[in-house]
């Protein structure tokens, strides 16, 4: 059947000369021997062929790869070679390189893609004894808004609906988001509402407020958990750096004391070593007394290696803590060698392209205009709540988490990192896939054993939330998959990812840039955290419902 169908158009071939691949093939030794991706490959498939590595026939020159219909190319080191002839899920290309193109050649192969998972064969290869190198990048986010809700199946009546209820929300008093919906890797909405920057910080509208814009940069909160230290973490356990299953201990020797010796890895990712959900380090009064009162990072990492102390035995149903997520950094510290900041920036986000992904945005230089802004008077509640360290004022471009921010110089494992929604779009593709683009992260078998329920608190997996059995419908909404999962920050922001559906939607509201009001003699709220789009179910529920 497949030799009936046509050859490649010759327009899909084209030299790409600048292409990483070039680059790659000059200054890296490749080891190919059994044919799979080694450490030093590219992409989701790296490959020389022909490969003889099974005594199957139909086993050789074969893979699968995850991928997109209408979306895909394949890079090509053709070394000696010719002619080629490959299959992609049923469907025969016959190539035949012009000598002008060069070395390095890529081939449109999305008219012959299709969602999920698709087959390559490699069928022959000229002349007798030539190589073949094949790399074919994973998935990246493709901008296609114009004509791709439709083409998605989404109802733009309901997308409207959905607009029209962010935008009430925004003439009620609601600040700002940016809501960007990615639907099989392509990006079928991306708006900002409101203002990045609305409030003076005692509660009054600015005359002439910032509109928001759909590169603002906003403070991911503990959605820096997943996009930073969750995937550090994943990437370290995907090259053999790290095993989860082995006392803390095992890599900060200091960690000990109080049964502090039977605390797995594993237990801070499942929030249940048993600790507090904070401790106030920046704080003089905090419950724990003057001798954990921290402003300088060094000493905090200290406190939380070997002083604080457990609030209950470990094990069993998962009580969040931001002191779990500060261990997993100073481990992400201790077993690079760097601070965490500058791995991940060197190490993922600069290599996928990612420039607005960063902790302290201000001195990496990103302006201050382009960040949204927080809470309105510093971290004093409207001036309910008083500290030596807090510098008061709109916070704006230095993380809002007190202890990040004042305890942690701005760089911790459970809060600090700013992002855009599209860059964090991005970062959630990698727990779709492993990679992006060209940039390997980690593999299938590591993001199944991060993602998947535990099975003593089925809402979490390993750091990541869950939406199986609909206990978080505040966050997923009541239509998401089992299969769904994402996370949540304080400041307002919320993130999902559905496999089921090929689905990723990036929630980034400002939320916390709004009055704080009073609810009785003792209690006050966020104004922001009052309206639908600041509770985050609502907008997914519409979301879910205007897919057809």
């Amino acid at each position: 059947m497949a030799l009936h169908q046509p050859v490649v158009p010759a327009v899909a071939l084209h030299s790409q000369s600048a292409i990483q691949l070039s680059a790659l093939s000059q200054s890296n030794t490749l080891n190919h021997s059994n044919g799979l991706n080694q450490k030093n490959g590219l992409g989701q498939l790296d490959v020389q062929w022909p490969e003889t590595v099974s005594q199957r026939a139909w086993v050789n020159n074969r893979r699968s790869f995850i991928g997109y219909q209408g979306q895909g190319e394949l890079l090509l080191e053709l070394g000696t070679t010719t002619a080629l002839t490959f299959s992609i899920n049923g469907k025969t290309l016959h190539l035949r390189p012009d000598a002008s193109l060069g070395q390095h050649v890529v081939l449109d192969i999305s008219s012959v893609t299709r969602n999920g998972l698709n087959q390559l064969e490699l069928i022959d290869i000229e002349p007798l004894g030539a190589k073949v190198r094949v790399v074919l990048p994973y998935p990246a986010l493709q901008d296609v808004k114009a004509k791709a809700a439709q083409d998605a199946g989404f109802s733009l009546a309901k997308l409207d609906e959905l607009d029209q209820l962010i935008q009430r929300e925004v003439e009620q008093g609601f600040p700002g988001a940016v809501l960007l919906i990615a639907k099989d890797g392509k990006i079928i909405k991306e708006t900002a509402y409101g203002y990045a920057n609305r409030y003076a910080s005692d509660g009054t509208e600015l005359s002439q407020p910032e509109p928001m814009q759909t590169d603002t940069v906003f403070d991911l909160a503990s959605n820096t958990k997943m996009y930073a230290t969750n995937y550090a973490i994943m990437q370290l356990v995907s090259a053999g750096k790290l095993d989860i299953n082995l006392p803390l201990q095992h890599y900060l020797t200091e960690y000990q004391g109080n049964g502090r010796e039977q605390r797995l890895v594993s237990d801070l990712l499942y929030h249940s070593a048993g600790y507090a959900p904070e401790v106030h380090f920046h704080r003089p009064d905090n419950r724990h007394g003057p001798a954990f009162y921290s402003l300088d990072r060094t000493r905090s990492m200290q406190l939380i290696a070997s002083e604080v102390p457990f609030e209950r035995e470990r094990g069993g149903k998962a009580v969040y803590s931001d002191i779990d997520y500060m261990l997993l950094g100073l481990l992400i510290e201790r077993i690079t060698g760097q601070a965490q900041d500058d791995y991940l920036e060197q190490q993922l986000y600069r290599p996928m392209g990612l420039n607005s992904t960063v902790f302290n945005p201000l001195r990496k230089g990103i302006a201050q205009s382009r960040i949204a802004a927080t809470e309105l008077d510093g971290n004093s509640r409207g001036g309910r709540v008083m500290f030596p360290a807090d510098k008061r004022g709109v916070v704006r471009g230095n993380v809002h988490d007190e202890k990040a921010r004042y305890a942690f110089d701005g760089v911790a494992g459970h809060a600090g990192l700013f992002s855009t929604a599209r860059e964090t779009a991005a970062l959630a593709m990698l727990a779709l896939h492993g990679g992006y683009g060209l940039t390997p992260v980690f593999s299938q078998a590591v993001i199944q054993q991060f993602v998947r329920p535990s099975v003593t608190d089925h809402t979490v997996g390993l750091g990541w939330r869950t939406a199986v059995g609909g206990d978080l419908n505040w966050h997923f909404g009541p239509y998401a998959s089992a299969y769904a999962f994402g996370h949540t920050g304080w400041t307002g922001t919320a993130t999902l990812v559905d496999p089921y559906y090929g689905l990723v939607v990036v929630l980034l509201t400002n939320k916390k840039h709004s009055p704080v009001l009073a609810e009785g003699e003792n209690s006050y709220y966020f104004a922001g955290d009052r309206f639908e789009t600041g509770m985050y179910g609502s907008i997914m529920s519409k979301i879910y419902q205007a897919m057809q």
